[in-house]
């Protein structure tokens, strides 16, 4: 059931933040553009929330996009703000910014919106690509990590936009390791390394996130592979494992210990201690991220066989052996089942891309006889089908390489389609549609591109802009 009011979001909560009131000096928006489901599942933006409130002369109220009645705290518009953080996951989410500064009555271009007003932006998408945004945030944080986060709070917090002249906030900011700030630096810099050794944690529950009142907890950061289309390794890495004593402690936040916990990070099945993380935390209900089912040992695979969860996530990417070796990722259909078997789930959700650079019809079929051959010998287990279409990623190994076609990848997953139609344990969730091919701009573009978004009415227009200076989209 989806929620109505402001009220009803708020009611469903509990936080372990301490409340804050109008008397704060500083009011500050933070933002995340897009439902308010994915943001309380976000660990990024939970972060950055409970470090704005953690600086006593921030007011911080939350904004989404789903969200058409102002703040969620207080029902104030967005341009009632003078300091706007947003937080940015996933490229497409650039328009739905664009759409609330233009519901707001906020220019979207920084050149042209009123100087007492400072928006700074971060996440993984401006991590992998900063330039596309590049007029609309006055700073943006490449990288992670809270420390840097609290460095750029502080700043504002001693220079207070509407109190400081911006030209010296900016100056200011543009002194934090890995924030650009375009008006004042031509190109953006190297990322923010964190020294946090502390791991993010839930610290508002919510019975409306995508993961209804699940605690979610890092256990590593970064990624120790580098397949060639990921981009986690560039933006996040160097590869940490976070003790399972430092773990521990972020969950005993909750004065009452979670009955529900997520725990996050690329390479589960190489977390050193799983085994001890698993055996404290028995009495639990254990969700994990996608397993690596090449990296699973004995010891990993008995760990984890007394998670409650009924749903396992593997990410084979391909059927094809041929793109297997050359992703690197040697995951057999046997293995899965093997796997799958053994473990109490009763739904595998397997994720899969389509349009890598040197794919064939052949490999796709390869893909629907491996996803076909799975599901039928596993047919007392229900199967979630992911299919999405690669996306070139700067700094990745893959960068230079185009999107494949929109006709060729559109007859593509038709196959899959036909090909999968008839399994009855086997639900298909195809994610492509002519509008994701901005995704691949906004990844990759350049300065010029920031030109195109900022100025853009839809998506649409967008794309049309795009193929007009070259783009295949």
């Amino acid at each position: 059931m989806k929620p109505r009011t402001s009220k009803e979001l708020l009611q469903s909560e509990i936080s372990l933040l301490p409340s804050k009131s109008t008397g704060w000096k500083i009011r500050c928006a933070a933002v995340f553009p897009s439902d308010y489901s994915a943001a309380m599942s976000n660990l990024g933006f939970q972060t950055l929330f409970e470090k704005m409130h953690n600086f006593q002369m921030f007011y911080p109220q939350r904004f989404f996009a789903n969200l058409k009645s102002g703040s969620l705290e207080e029902k104030k518009p967005l341009s009632s703000f003078q300091l706007i953080m947003v937080s940015l996951s996933y490229e497409l989410d650039y328009f739905n910014i664009l759409k609330m500064f233009k519901y707001y009555g906020i220019a979207p271009n920084r050149k042209h919106r009123h100087r007492d007003r400072i928006v700074i932006a971060g996440g993984a998408a401006p991590s992998i690509n900063p330039y596309p945004i590049s007029l609309i945030a006055d700073a943006i944080f490449i990288g992670e990590g809270g420390d840097c986060i609290e460095n750029i709070i502080e700043v504002l917090s001693n220079n207070p936009p509407g109190f400081t002249d911006k030209s010296i906030i900016l100056k200011e900011l543009s002194l934090i390791p890995g924030l650009w700030v375009p008006e004042l630096q031509d190109k953006p810099p190297e990322k923010a390394l964190s020294n946090v050794n502390i791991p993010s944690v839930t610290t508002i529950l919510s019975s409306f996130a995508s993961f209804p009142n699940i605690v979610l907890v890092q256990i590593q950061r970064g990624c120790a592979s580098n397949c060639p289309f990921c981009a986690t390794p560039v933006t996040f890495n160097p590869f940490y494992n976070y003790s399972a004593d430092s773990v521990l402690k972020q969950l005993h936040r909750w004065e009452i210990f979670p009955k529900r916990i997520g725990l996050i990070g690329s390479a589960i099945a190489d977390y050193p201690q799983l085994t001890k993380l698993f055996e404290y935390l028995r009495d639990s209900e254990i969700y994990t991220s996608s397993i690596r089912i090449d990296r699973l040992n004995s010891q990993c695979l008995n760990v984890l066989k007394l998670s409650k969860h009924r749903t396992i996530t593997f990410a084979p990417e391909t059927g094809a052996q041929r793109l297997k070796a050359e992703l690197g990722k040697i995951i057999t259909p046997e293995d899965i089942i093997a796997v799958s078997s053994q473990l109490p789930a009763s739904t595998i959700k397997l994720y899969y891309i389509i349009g890598l650079p040197s794919e064939s019809i052949k490999d796709v079929q390869e893909t629907i006889e491996e996803i076909s051959f799975v599901a039928k010998s596993l047919s007392k287990k229900k199967f979630t089908i992911s299919v999405n279409a690669f996306v070139p990623k700067r700094n990745t190994l893959l960068e230079n390489c185009s999107m494949m076609p929109h006709d060729e990848l559109t007859k593509r997953f038709e196959l899959i389609k036909s090909g999968l139609r008839n399994i009855p344990n086997l639900r298909l969730d195809i994610n492509y549609k002519r509008k994701s091919r901005a995704q691949w701009v906004l990844s990759c573009g350049g300065k010029d591109i920031a030109n195109v978004l900022v100025n853009c009415k839809s998506t649409s227009d967008f794309l049309r802009n795009c193929r007009a200076n070259g783009w295949d989209v």
